[in-house]
């Protein structure tokens, strides 16, 4: 079960998807132990990754939560949400450390 808090924070990340907030996103995870390692997203990734939400998917219409696994320290959310361009919705899984809640990892497809 999700708290009010984290549906906030979940729902604010999706929401930072639009090019324009990466020091905020950055504020939000977890720093990674190798910031050269190439999974680590850069801004210029960021906000390549926002303009192909953009461009392919649209402004968010919705977003719903569809389940969260909790682990001991952390918990996996998973979320559907629609954008006004597409007929297809977006699989969002977010996990985040469940004492700090900072964001460890995200994953988009669509």
């Amino acid at each position: 079960m999700l708290s009010n808090q984290e549906i906030k924070l979940v729902e604010q990340l999706i929401r930072l998807h639009d090019g324009k907030n990466y020091s905020v996103l950055q504020d939000m995870s977890i720093p990674p132990n190798d910031p050269d390692d190439e999974a680590t997203v850069t801004e210029d990734m960021y906000i390549k990754m926002c303009d192909d939400i953009e461009r392919d998917m649209g402004d968010i219409e919705s977003i719903e939560p569809i389940d969260v696994l909790v682990r001991h320290d952390s918990k996996l959310t998973l979320w559907k949400v629609k954008y006004r361009k597409s007929e297809f919705k977006a699989f969002w899984g977010i996990s985040f450390d469940s004492n700090t809640l900072k964001i460890q990892d995200v994953m988009v497809q669509w």
